[in-house]
């Protein structure tokens, strides 16, 4: 079913689901995620979102994408969407804006929150799998490691040359003993590489980028830090991705060898 605007009618006020959709994958959903969906009357979706997640959703329920890829592109596209939830909390009762991953790890969740709240909306996080995170576990690729990393940095890859680092009160220079993972980072892996190293993190540092994570294309390549760029484009990767950099990567190449060697 299409959205289609209807201000005038004077329906109970609802109530927002911010909803986790997970890495990829429908069954990464959690239960909560599938009670909400399976209830919802409209649904405002993210790109990239599976399609098999929004099986969940009633036979009725209105599904509207809002992703740049679902056809959805005009001027301030964040306060179109919190108009549009404005808009449909008069209209239904139980509203879903389902994003991909977590609401709140670089999903806007922050921003559609304070809209919602200063709206006098009523509201409910959902969380989600983190493909950042929980997402790598997918791979058997810890974010820390007792002996490795005893900490990780999430750092947002989209912006040119990712000033993300710039942002940053470093005392000092980086190290590979800490894992650092960049969502979206396509198209600006050797800008990230350059920054990286140019903050103290050796050229030869493990990395990694995998791409469409959780689904049946999903596809990983690795290399050490300052020949990313080459080996990514090599690889021909295609959105969404993720890159890794640290020594946790290189104790998943030991893994997957090990492995590999196992299974001759």
């Amino acid at each position: 079913m299409q959205w289609q605007e209807n201000g005038g009618m004077s329906r109970k006020r609802g109530k927002v689901y911010l909803v986790g959709a997970g890495p990829g994958a429908a069954d990464l959903l959690t239960v909560r995620a599938v009670r909400i969906l399976n209830r919802a009357e409209i649904v405002f979706h993210d790109a990239l979102i599976h399609p098999d997640v929004l099986t969940h959703c009633p036979p009725a329920c209105v599904i509207v994408p809002v992703g740049t890829r679902g056809g959805f592109r005009v001027p301030n596209r964040q306060q179109h969407i919190h108009e549009r939830l404005a808009e449909a909390v008069a209209q239904y009762t139980t509203v879903v804006r389902l994003k991909g991953g977590d609401p709140c790890v670089f999903g806007r969740g922050g921003e559609e929150l304070e809209f919602l709240a200063e709206q006098g909306i009523a509201w409910e996080v959902v969380p989600g799998i983190s493909a950042g995170v929980g997402g790598l576990s997918l791979l058997g690729l810890p974010v820390t490691h007792r002996d490795l990393a005893a900490s990780v940095m999430l750092l947002t890859g989209s912006r040119t040359a990712s000033g993300a680092l710039e942002e940053l009160p470093l005392s000092g220079p980086l190290s590979p003993s800490q894992t650092f993972v960049f969502y979206m980072p396509f198209r600006h892996f050797d800008e990230i590489a350059k920054q990286l190293m140019s903050h103290g993190l050796p050229a030869s540092t493990p990395a990694m980028c995998v791409s469409s994570l959780s689904y049946p294309h999903q596809a990983t390549v690795s290399s050490p830090l300052a020949d990313l760029g080459n080996a990514v484009a090599e690889a021909n990767l295609t959105p969404p991705t993720l890159l890794i950099v640290g020594d946790v990567v290189g104790w998943w190449q030991r893994l997957q060898a090990g492995i590999e060697r196992d299974e001759r």
